[in-house]
């Protein structure tokens, strides 16, 4: 073999000796963050929803999305939160989108908690008749109280 076939196969790449690494990606991560903006969507609807009940011949539509929606705020965070760990506890692999889903998939799940927590003291209050209409009719009656003592 002479001195320009060696040449001409180091410059043009028959033996290609430098291959870039592939980029590593971290499905877990990706579908946890994913998740963790669903449920965040879905709350927000359920927490804003209301305001955009009172709109003719919409109100229906999402009034009945915000019910669906409440029946998928937490299987969606629970998912992106077990996704999330996952995702964070896989060596060798990008974890951005892992912590991102964990942080949103878990904030979520706290409010979510925070909600259902609120709607069980209100009925609990409702039916021992301290309260008509929610936590705030509570707060309006010690209010009317605390003006009659003074």
């Amino acid at each position: 073999m002479d001195n320009n076939s060696q040449n001409y196969n180091y410059y043009y790449g028959s033996e290609n000796i430098y291959q870039p690494e592939p980029k590593k990606k971290n499905v877990c991560g990706l579908l946890s963050f994913i998740f963790g903006l669903v449920a965040l969507g879905l709350i927000i609807l359920s927490c804003c929803g209301l305001s955009l009940m009172v709109i003719p011949y919409i109100g229906w539509l999402f009034g009945a999305l915000m019910q669906v929606g409440n029946f998928l705020i937490f299987p969606a965070a629970l998912a992106g939160l077990i996704l999330g760990i996952i995702g964070v506890k896989r060596k060798d692999s990008p974890k951005g989108l892992a912590i991102a889903g964990l942080i949103i998939s878990a904030l979520v799940l706290l409010i979510y908690v925070v909600m259902i927590v609120l709607v069980v003291v209100t009925a609990v209050l409702a039916m021992l008749g301290i309260a008509t209409t929610g936590v705030l009719a509570v707060f309006t009656e010690y209010l009317n109280q605390m003006q009659n003592i003074y």
